[in-house]
């Protein structure tokens, strides 16, 4: 352990001299470690920039196979009626996702008077049982 040396400072200047000191110190590392993990990152391109691009080497591949890519898909000249296989937006949501039932039910309100004695006639209501139509995900039956 070290003695301290003798001083006629108050102890609030012997304090904040030991926070500056820290500070610098911390800065000091700091400083250090940024200088150092930069010097690691400068490392050359190792990639070089010379050399064919992507395109010439599918190209000189291609060339050196003998066959020809097929870009697209034969079209077929078929006169077939194809308007039942043929895909449109009312068939494929109706087949895709079928509606849930939702049954109307009907209500009778007998007559019954308001909390003012003024008399309601009986009628009658309807309404859907569920607020929202709901839909079968694909694969599911609706009942």
């Amino acid at each position: 352990m070290q003695a301290q040396p003798k001083t006629n400072w108050p102890a609030s200047i012997l304090t904040s001299i030991t926070m500056i000191r820290a500070i610098i110190r911390t800065r000091l590392i700091s400083i250090g470690l940024i200088g150092f993990l930069s010097a690691c990152s400068s490392t050359p391109n190792i990639i070089p920039n010379t050399g064919p691009d992507t395109l010439d080497v599918y190209e000189r591949h291609i060339s050196s196979s003998g066959t020809q890519p097929r870009m697209y898909r034969q079209i077929l000249d078929d006169r077939r009626d194809l308007a039942a296989y043929t895909r449109d937006v009312s068939n494929e949501i109706n087949l895709k996702f079928p509606k849930l039932p939702n049954p109307e039910l009907v209500m009778y309100v007998f007559p019954h008077f308001t909390p003012k004695n003024r008399p309601i006639p009986g009628y009658s209501t309807s309404f859907m049982m569920y607020e929202v139509d709901q839909y079968a995900l694909p694969g599911e039956s609706a009942p």
